[in-house]
């Protein structure tokens, strides 16, 4: 496993540096559209994460969770989205694909867990057209706006549980990236006029910190309840941006610069990001046979986003404060059913998810909250590994995830998008560290 992990990172971590994958609108607005880069089985159960844990697949969304993990792991995730895009008659299909996330965490103590992580956290493409009048007596005018870019986050954290069930932890995210805008604006009906184009690039290179906590109770012989929550801080959101303003003489197939009308280069401008709490609770069976993964469970999240908080240099549309509601169940048919622990057909030993969610969204446009609503299935299927020492460990899984659901609504001329989306991954699982003397 040691080598797969070391190939597999130095082969998809500059592909995460280079993506530029969005295909919406909205992700015009902000920072761009948010990537859910959950590994897969928070993914896969709705993106819940703050009382979710298990010891075999790391939960990045609260650190805490980190002090569960007993065991070196190392997850990889590949998601494809499939969309269609509706605004009044026009409908067009879309798609992309992109690296989700890719995860390491390693126990340093028996209650004391460390975590790596490379995903991205937006991405954006649009291109935008706009054609009006608005009483201009020179004639109708034509706007452009497009955008591409993204920011990805590189993290690091820690989880502690310093007595029985209870657990916090700290993540350490640094976003880095470059967002880029044009704006072009030219004149339909008339010939031989100079129009204008602005170009503005924004870097980003900053920290953002979170906190979490967690506590989980036995409660008769074998279930456990729990409850945890997480604070993401509205820390500075360091900005450089390069912009430059110019005439140009538009023709068919080429915008030709004319004169240079403003220009800067990798001028600072702070802002501030949003933060963010999550709150929610989990009850889950355990089956002594494999205490580190529950036989069955249950988890629901409340996250409030405080959008109003934020200022970034690009930001289209209103941010506001907005809610998102989650839930979400597994079931390992083996563990769950007394019947069945002897079977060892791998349907049988296979984790089977699913999740829901609704986003009333924080971004406003034309007085409309872009909300969200979705649903996931999910499958972990383990691998089957033979030749294992005598108190070796590996839990390797396929981890297979299809969602479904819309964003945005035909209202108010608005773009409403239905989504697909396959996430594929692999968890390893192995014990480091240990020398075994029988082989």
């Amino acid at each position: 496993m040691r080598g797969i992990f070391a190939v597999l990172f130095l082969l998809t971590t500059p592909l995460m540096w280079g993506q530029l994958v969005g295909v919406s609108p909205y992700s015009s607005l902000g920072l761009g559209d948010d990537i859910n880069g959950n590994p897969s089985r928070n993914f896969a159960i709705g993106g819940t994460v703050a009382a979710a844990s298990d010891g075999y697949n790391i939960n990045i969304g609260n650190p805490a969770s980190y002090a569960k993990l007993k065991y070196t792991n190392f997850d990889l995730g590949v998601m494809h989205t499939e969309m269609n895009q509706q605004q009044g008659d026009l409908s067009i299909e879309n798609g992309y694909t992109n690296f989700n996330y890719i995860v390491a965490s390693f126990p340093l103590l028996e209650n004391l867990g460390l975590v790596f992580a490379v995903r991205p956290l937006t991405t954006r493409g649009f291109n935008i057209l706009r054609e009006d009048d608005e009483g201009d007596p020179i004639g109708r005018r034509r706007t452009t706006v497009q955008g591409s870019g993204g920011i990805n986050n590189l993290t690091i954290g820690t989880g502690w549980s310093p007595f029985k069930g209870f657990s916090i932890g700290v993540n350490a995210n640094y976003y880095f990236g470059n967002n880029t805008d044009f704006t072009t604006s030219t004149l339909i009906d008339q010939q031989n006029v100079v129009g204008t184009r602005s170009e503005q690039e924004v870097r980003i290179s900053t920290w953002q910190f979170e906190t979490g906590v967690q506590y989980q109770n036995r409660i008769g012989k074998s279930l456990e309840i729990g409850i945890g929550g997480v604070y993401r801080m509205g820390n500075t959101l360091n900005q450089y941006v390069t912009s430059n303003i110019f005439t140009i003489r538009p023709s068919a197939n080429l915008i030709a610069p004319l004169d240079t009308l403003t220009s800067s280069v990798d001028v600072h401008r702070p802002g501030q990001f949003a933060s963010v709490y999550t709150g929610g609770v989990s009850i889950g069976k355990i089956n002594d046979e494999r205490p580190l993964q529950y036989a069955w469970s249950l988890s629901a999240d409340y996250r409030r986003t405080m959008g109003s908080e934020f200022d970034g240099v690009v930001t289209r549309g209103i941010l506001a404060d907005a809610s998102r509601f989650s839930a979400g169940a597994t079931i390992v048919p083996a563990l769950a059913f007394s019947s069945l622990l002897r079977n060892k057909a791998f349907w049988n030993r296979t984790e089977y998810r699913v999740g829901a969610f609704f986003d009333e969204g924080h971004v406003i446009v034309n007085n409309t909250n872009i909300s969200a609503l979705g649903m996931s299935f999910g499958v972990a299927i383990p691998l089957r590994i033979r030749g294992l020492a005598p108190g070796e460990v590996r839990n390797n899984m396929l981890n297979f995830t299809v969602a479904y659901g819309n964003r945005g609504t035909l209202d108010n001329n608005l773009v409403r998008e239905r989504f697909t989306q396959f996430l594929i991954g692999i968890t390893l699982t192995e014990k480091w560290f240990d020398k075994y003397k029988y082989r």
